[in-house]
């Protein structure tokens, strides 16, 4: 029998994906539907047993309406976080179509070009 091993990193990455579908009150069911996989796949992926790949991950990102820095937010590799929330607020600021939003951040960071 194969031995599975589960990382805190994808379990950390599994329960940040259960909060957000049910968050959205979308089922598993539905969202496996959504991205084109069983449920037992998204079972396995918010128990961490199995890795999320990086363009499944934006399939499920997008079907859940969230951006890829806001999804890794406050998830912890080791001891350091991906990013934080304050940083996730920032570059989304940053993000603004508002070119005078985005000068406005530059020059408060001590970078007005």
């Amino acid at each position: 029998m194969k031995q599975v091993i589960v990382s805190e990193t994808d379990k950390s990455l599994g329960k940040k994906l259960r909060q957000l579908r049910e968050d959205r009150g979308l089922s598993q069911e539905k969202l496996a539907r959504e991205i084109g996989v069983v449920f037992q796949q998204i079972q396995k992926y918010e128990a961490g047993i199995n890795r999320i790949s990086c363009s499944r991950l934006l399939k499920i990102l997008d079907v859940l309406d969230i951006s890829i820095i806001d999804f890794f937010a406050g998830i912890k590799v080791s001891d350091h976080l991906i990013i934080s929330e304050e940083e996730c607020q920032l570059f989304n600021a940053y993000r603004q179509k508002n070119p005078q939003t985005r000068r406005a951040i530059l020059t408060l960071l001590g970078n007005p070009n």
